[in-house]
C-alpha cells in the first residue's frame, strides 16, 4: 500500500520541527563530480547553518567526514575527490527551524563529452521525520525513461540510509506507450546503512528493449525503505563516448495517492525555449488512475510523448476531478551529434498552487548558461509591467552583483537570455548563483549548462 502525499501540506511547509536539512549524491567512477550550493539559507531565509560534508563507498563505509563554511564567499563548489566511486552527504545544522528537510543543492556531472546536472534528490531522514511520520518509505518510484538505444545504459540509484535493510521481494514493472507492461519480480538482496544501490534495468529485465520494440518506455521500481527517502537518481551513459545524462525519478501516482484539485481552470505545462526551439513533453506513466486530455484534442491514459510547437499545453481530465500532479517532464537534444538528450522532471502547474516571486538557481562560468523563463499568464493573469531583479552569487566572494529590469508587459518578457550578457563573471571561479525576484508570481525559471553539444537543464529553486 501506499500513501497519500498532499499537496497542500507541501504548499504550507508543514515539515514539522527541521533543525537539519541534508541531501545524498552520487559519484560515479570516471566523472568529474561537483556539488554546489548556495548561502541561500542566510539570503533567503535570514538563517546561520553549520555544514558538515559525508563521503561514503558504494557499500557505505564512512571515508571521510569534514565541517564546512562559506567563508568569505556564498557559494562553495564541492569537487568530490575523496572517493572513485560512492555518496555524498550534505548535511545542514541551525539552532533555528529550518522548515524544509531536504537542501537545496546541485550536483553537476561532467563527462569528457558532456555535462548533466539535477537538484538534490535522495537522503537520510531525522529521527524526528521518522517518529512523527513525516518520512515516505514505500519506494514507488517510477518515471524512469528507459532507452533503447544500443549503446545506451539504463540505471538509477538508491541511496540508503541509517538502518540497514534485509533482503526483500521487489518489482520492476516496464511500461510502453501503448499500454503495455511487464511486471518483473526479483529479489533485492540485503543492504547496508548509507549503502549505495545501483539499480541496471538490463540486469533486471535482460529482454527490456525487445520488450519496448525500439520505442523508449519508461521503468517503475517497488521495494521497502526504513529510513531514506525513497527518490532515485536516473542516470544515462553512452558506452560509445561516456556522455551521461541524469534526472530524477517521482512517485507512482497509481499506487501513492495525491490530492484532487477542485479547479475550473485546467492544469498547464508551458515549454521553455531552448535555444530558440520548443523541447519535446513527456507525460510519464503512473499517475493517478483516469483519462485526460491535451489541448482538448489528444487523450491518452499511459505514458505519452508530445512533439509539438505549442509551448502551453492544458490538462484536464474526462472522468473525474485532476489530481495534483501529474509528473512531467521536458526533454531534447541540442543537435543530432548529441548522443543522449537531456531530461528535466517536472509536473504541471494549476490554479490553486500558490505564486512564486523568488527564483534561483545554479550558473558557471567555464559553460555557456542560459536562463530559461516561462509565464503561466492562464492562471497568473498580470496587466502591469515586469520587473526582475536579479542578483549574483560568487564562490570567491561575499559582494552580491544586483541588476533590475523591465519590461512593459508578459509579451516583452525574453523567453532566454545568456547569463554572460547580464553580469560579469569574473569573480565566478567555477560555479555560482544567480536569483531573480518578481512581483509577478506566474514565472517558472530555468537555468541550462551547454558543453559542446551537450546540454542540461534544471528548474530553480
Amino acid at each position: 500500500m501506499g500513501r497519500l502525499i498532499n499537496q497542500d501540506a507541501n504548499y504550507a511547509g508543514e515539515f514539522g520541527a527541521v533543525f537539519r536539512s541534508s541531501a545524498i549524491f552520487y559519484k560515479p567512477k570516471d566523472v568529474k563530480t561537483t556539488i554546489s550550493f548556495s548561502n541561500y539559507w542566510q539570503f533567503k531565509n535570514g538563517l546561520k547553518v553549520g555544514l558538515v560534508i559525508t563521503n561514503r563507498d558504494l557499500k557505505g563505509k564512512l571515508i571521510s567526514r569534514e565541517e564546512v563554511s562559506f567563508g568569505e564567499s556564498n557559494v562553495i563548489n564541492y569537487e568530490i575527490v575523496n572517493i572513485e566511486q560512492g555518496a555524498v552527504e550534505v548535511e545542514a545544522f541551525s539552532s533555528d527551524n529550518l522548515r524544509i528537510p531536504y537542501a537545496a543543492i546541485m550536483v553537476i556531472y561532467e563527462s569528457r563529452n558532456g555535462v548533466s546536472m539535477v537538484h538534490s534528490y535522495g537522503r537520510n531522514h531525522s529521527l524526528i521525520e521518522l517518529e512523527d511520520d513525516n518520512a515516505i518509505l514505500e519506494a514507488r518510484e517510477s518515471c524512469w525513461t528507459l532507452r533503447v538505444g544500443a549503446n545506451t545504459t539504463s540505471k538509477a540509484v538508491f541511496h540508503n540510509g541509517h538502518v540497514a535493510l534485509e533482503a526483500q521481494n521487489a518489482k520492476f514493472i516496464v511500461s510502453r506507450a501503448d499500454s503495455v507492461e511487464e511486471q518483473i519480480d526479483f529479489t533485492l538482496p540485503s543492504i547496508d546503512k548509507f549503502e549505495t544501490v545501483i539499480f541496471d534495468a538490463e540486469k533486471i529485465f535482460p529482454n527490456f528493449k525487445d520488450f519496448l520494440a525500439e520505442q523508449d518506455g519508461w521503468a517503475t521500481v517497488h521495494f521497502n525503505s526504513q529510513s531514506s527517502f525513497t527518490r532515485l537518481l536516473v542516470l544515462w551513459e553512452s558506452l560509445e563516448n561516456g556522455e551521461i545524462q541524469v534526472t530524477h525519478s517521482n512517485f507512482d501516482y497509481s499506487s501513492h495517492e495525491t490530492n484532487m484539485v477542485d479547479s475550473s481552470k485546467p492544469a498547464y505545462m508551458v515549454l521553455p525555449s531552448i535555444y530558440g526551439a520548443t523541447p519535446n513533453a513527456i507525460v510519464y506513466p503512473k499517475f493517478s488512475r483516469g483519462t485526460y486530455k491535451v489541448n482538448g484534442q489528444e487523450s491518452f491514459s499511459n505514458g505519452v510523448v508530445i512533439k509539438t510547437s505549442q509551448q502551453t499545453l492544458a490538462f484536464q481530465r474526462t472522468d473525474g476531478q485532476l489530481p495534483a500532479r501529474i509528473v512531467t517532464a521536458v526533454s531534447a537534444k541540442l543537435s543530432a551529434d548529441t548522443t543522449i538528450p537531456f531530461e528535466c522532471s517536472l509536473g504541471v502547474i494549476h490554479e490553486k498552487r500558490p505564486p512564486k516571486r523568488f527564483h534561483w538557481f545554479v550558473i558557471s562560468r567555464e559553460m555557456s548558461t542560459v536562463i530559461h523563463l516561462t509565464a503561466y499568464e492562464e492562471i497568473y493573469s498580470n496587466n502591469q509591467p515586469i520587473e526582475l531583479i536579479c542578483r549574483l552569487y560568487s564562490d570567491t566572494t561575499k559582494d552580491v552583483m544586483e541588476k533590475s529590469f523591465s519590461f512593459k508587459s508578459i509579451d516583452e518578457l525574453p523567453q532566454e537570455m545568456s547569463v554572460d550578457d547580464l553580469f560579469n563573471l569574473s569573480d565566478i571561479d567555477s560555479f555560482g548563483y544567480v536569483s531573480i525576484f518578481s512581483h509577478y508570481g506566474g514565472l517558472l525559471v530555468y537555468s541550462s549548462l551547454r558543453k559542446a553539444n551537450s546540454l542540461t537543464l534544471e528548474h530553480s529553486f
